[in-house]
């Protein structure tokens, strides 16, 4: 009989963890693994090896004393998490009260984390992760850590050094390979510098903790034992308990609220705000339906081609998409579309090959999109009719379509010169938009955000095709420019350090003036040049030219500009700096969506060397990316920070309305405002506009074509 009960015990427990799933499916609540303090995915002060879900930004604001944090993590995949941080510290001034009165010291981190072993029913979850790199030193650690879920509880267990390692409770055991490991040096007086000699060196201990899922509250409940040992390195008087504690409450999916207590003596209370960019979870309008032609109208259009054009001309404006031009041939139909309402190709295509097919006389058999961006002709669709009928009605896979569909780039003549059918098209077009926009400076020693809101209005006057004027002008209403007092230093040429100056002066400023023409000489091939106010601190002229194949990985460009040093009021004055910058730039696509940008050449100041940017873009538009510069310029002469380095994202406007919409909300950060490794802030760029409208990104975007 106990033999029976054993049995029946262990038959339970191995059962526990699905019965256990499927009632948690009930409850009114989905708790998930919460942030860290930092911002990464973590207990409270300890890292756990948990991560968030790609395509997933996480907003983290965390306040205790003496460290407040305030974060941005990106999961541009399911095994990496990377965060940009600014810490104040609140026990710190931040400099002499002469220079930064009561201020309190910020600083400024990048941390990343990363996924190197999944949990299985018998493994832990393994992480290791860097904290603070390249950064001041202030928070600098290293950890490899391992969590495993059993039933509603997460245990974690891990090494950590740096900061992490401060308790010392253990030998490093990576001495055993090597002995640099057994020092470490974490001082820079510039910061920025990547000590890789230091990465999990010197003191080392063990740290763990206990996370418990509440899921019928919203409730994860945290502990931890921190081996940070902050009265150790002097950063606060007395720790009263190296025990922390904690709650997270799960508001809804994409808020929560934290409480903790940590230290044995303080408090620290958090919010963090969560969105998934990887899918549209938001509905869209179907494509409209066009009755097919009766046997007579058909025949009337055999005798006038005019009826056909001026009928798919109505129907598609319905949709927000504009016929450039058009052939009906016996057999087969050319249209050149363009639009500014779908943010990929594949939606107007669909949308256009079903139009012209309820529309087309009998005898037609293929259809032949044009797409358009611009004026650039940049992919052509050649579908056949009946395939794409046969999809339509769900009789073909839209994978099926492709293999039997021919795709590729047109050549230097577009079909708007030579077609039969072409719209009448005014010149010169004139277009605007106004909208409020911010302007701020971030972390310095005045405060920790110096803000303005203004009215940003741009305009467009398009002379012919290829040729327009572009302008906008910013019109202040409030700012908080004039506390700003901290002059730069700098020792080269101040092209972007003058910041302060641009900022308190150009409360209303013409932030771009410029005439640009477009050209396309060859297959594949394609120019631009612009002159004028090019951006708010640098005029001038110059162009670019990108040879991009349409059905390959890579391209490569060049760019060049003459440009001289704009006026602090950003109207029309120029100061007496002036040089010449131009890069030559390799772009390649990885698996994955990872596009890599590689340019080499000289900047703004003078100085030469090379910037990398690396991203990644999801299906949704939804895209992160990281980038670094190093020029010939030494530490000192850069200044603080060492070398540039940022980070940027940008969400379509388009995930957030019941409508398709074009546009992208961009925020992008530099640490520090250098002048080392400038470039000229060029706008429409060729790879902004060409970059994505390639045979790739069209099989990526095929399934919209019936959406």
């Amino acid at each position: 009989m106990f033999k029976f009960q054993l049995w029946l015990i262990t038959l339970c427990l191995l059962l526990y963890g699905k019965i256990h799933s499927s009632i948690l499916d009930y409850y009114p609540y989905k708790v998930t693994p919460t942030a860290s303090n930092y911002g990464n995915t973590g207990i409270l002060e300890m890292p756990n090896a948990r991560m968030m879900s790609e395509a997933q930004l996480r907003f983290n604001f965390s306040a205790s004393f003496p460290n407040e944090f305030t974060s941005l993590t990106a999961s541009p995949f399911n095994w990496l998490e990377a965060t940009y941080r600014y810490a104040e510290i609140k026990n710190v001034k931040y400099g002499p009260a002469s220079y930064s009165g009561n201020q309190t010291l910020k600083d400024k981190g990048f941390d990343l984390k990363t996924l190197v072993l999944k949990e299985t029913s018998s493994l832990p979850a393994i992480a290791i992760g860097l904290r603070d790199i390249a950064g001041s030193g202030e928070f600098s650690s290293e950890y490899i850590v391992s969590t495993k879920r059993l039933g509603q509880f997460d245990f974690s267990l891990g090494l950590g050094w740096g900061v992490l390692g401060t308790e010392n409770n253990l030998s490093n055991p990576l001495e055993l390979f090597h002995d640099g490991f057994k020092t470490r040096d974490d001082t820079s007086d510039l910061g920025g510098t990547f000590t890789i000699k230091n990465w999990f060196s010197g003191d080392t201990a063990l740290f763990g903790g206990i996370e418990f899922d509440m899921p019928k509250r919203g409730l994860r409940l945290k502990l931890e034992y921190d081996t940070s040992n902050p009265d150790f390195r002097r950063t606060v008087d007395k720790v009263d308990s190296r025990i922390n504690f904690g709650v997270d409450y799960l508001f809804s999916e994409n808020l929560d609220f934290s409480a903790a207590f940590e230290r044995g003596s303080q408090f620290r209370v958090s919010f963090r705000l969560k969105g998934n960019f990887l899918e549209d979870t938001i509905s869209k309008p179907k494509p409209k339906r066009v009755a097919k032609l009766n046997d007579e109208q058909k025949k009337k259009i055999l005798d006038n081609n005019e009826i056909f054009y001026t009928s798919l001309n109505l129907n598609l404006r319905e949709e927000s998409i504009l016929i450039q031009a058009a052939n009906l041939k016996e057999d087969e139909v050319d249209v050149a579309v363009a639009t500014s309402r779908f943010p990929s190709l594949t939606r107007p295509v669909g949308r256009t090959a079903r139009m012209v097919a309820a529309l087309a006389p009998d005898g037609v058999e293929k259809i032949n999109i044009h797409a358009m961006n611009g004026d650039f002709e940049v992919a052509k669709f050649s579908i056949g009719r009946e395939y794409f009928e046969k999809g339509d009605d769900n009789q073909l896979s839209s994978s099926e379509l492709l293999r039997l569909s021919e795709i590729d780039s047109t050549d230097s003549d577009p079909l708007y010169e030579t077609a039969d059918f072409k719209p009448l098209v005014y010149f010169p077009e004139f277009g605007w938009n106004v909208s409020p926009a911010l302007n701020h400076q971030i972390g310095g020693p005045e405060g920790f955000y110096l803000g303005e809101l203004f009215l940003r209005a741009d305009a467009t006057l398009k002379f012919k095709r290829n040729l327009l004027l572009y302008s906008s002008f910013g019109v202040s209403i409030y700012d908080t420019f004039d506390d700003l007092n901290n002059p730069s230093q700098s020792s080269i040429p101040k092209v972007r350090s003058d910041i302060q100056e641009y900022l308190k002066a150009g409360s209303n400023s013409i932030l771009r003036m410029q005439l640009e023409y477009f050209s396309q000489p060859f297959k594949d091939v394609f120019a631009r040049l612009d002159l004028g106010y090019l951006e708010p601190m640098f005029g001038g002229l110059g162009g670019e030219i990108l040879y991009r194949p349409f059905d390959r990985p890579y391209a490569v460009g060049f760019s060049m500009h003459k440009v001289k040093q704009r006026g602090y009021r950003q109207l029309f004055a120029f100061k007496d700096y002036s040089t010449t910058t131009g890069h030559l730039g390799f772009y390649f696509d990885f698996p994955y969506q990872i596009h890599s940008r590689l340019m080499v050449g000289k900047y703004l100041a003078g100085d030469t060397g090379v910037t990398l940017d690396l991203s990644r873009r999801f299906k949704t538009g939804f895209q992160a990316g990281v980038f670094a510069s190093k020029t010939n310029l030494s530490a000192e002469e850069f200044g603080e920070g060492s070398f540039d380095k940022g980070f940027y994202i940008s969400i379509p406007t388009n995930l957030f309305y019941s409508d398709f919409r074009t546009g992208a909300i961009t925020f992008g950060l530099h640490p520090l405002t250098k002048d080392g490794a400038a470039a000229l802030i060029q706008h429409n760029s060729l790879i902004s506009i060409v970059g994505d409208q390639k045979k790739s990104s069209i099989i990526r975007d095929w399934d919209y074509l019936y959406d």
